[in-house]
């Protein structure tokens, strides 16, 4: 199997949309992220959960993260308060770069290798123009290769 062939679409958000919104989108559809679309609609970058998870945190636990440690569960509770306000695109200023993208005909191997290295479990299925024709999930790949086990009656134990 090739990317062209496992990529599928994902809830798509535009640059100038609220976060919050975004990450209900996220949780209502179990998906690892979500699109990014430019102001025509085309599909530009992906933001995975975890990017979205990130927002919450303070800054300064992106570099001492055993600072977590000392928030007590009435301040844990109010961290999700930091999505109100934000913007799409401060996520994808946040993640530029992080999102892998391989070509259509990249092999379902390519895809785990390059997913892992980039620890994201998205990546864009390019074109020659460069405009992404579609995503492929981590979640979808697990799917897909379980299947070919089963079919094949090789499962484990």
């Amino acid at each position: 199997m090739r990317a062209a062939d496992v990529a599928e679409a994902l809830p798509t958000a535009r640059m100038d949309d609220g976060v919050l919104p975004a990450v209900r989108m996220v949780a209502r559809h179990r998906v690892p992220g979500l699109a990014v679309a430019d102001e025509h609609g085309h599909v530009v970058t992906c933001v995975s959960s975890v990017d979205l998870l990130r927002l919450v945190l303070p800054r300064h636990l992106w570099d001492e993260p055993c600072l977590a440690r000392v928030f007590d569960e009435a301040h844990a509770d109010r961290v999700a308060g930091r999505l109100v306000g934000v913007r799409i695109r401060d996520v994808v200023a946040e993640v530029a770069g992080r999102v892998p993208v391989v070509r259509p005909e990249a092999t379902v191997v390519e895809l785990v290798e390059l997913m892992t290295r980039s620890g994201c479990p998205l990546a864009l299925v390019g074109e020659a123009g460069g405009r992404p024709t579609g995503i492929v999930t981590a979640n979808r790949l697990l799917d897909l290769m379980a299947a070919e086990v089963e079919n094949a009656g090789e499962e484990g134990p």
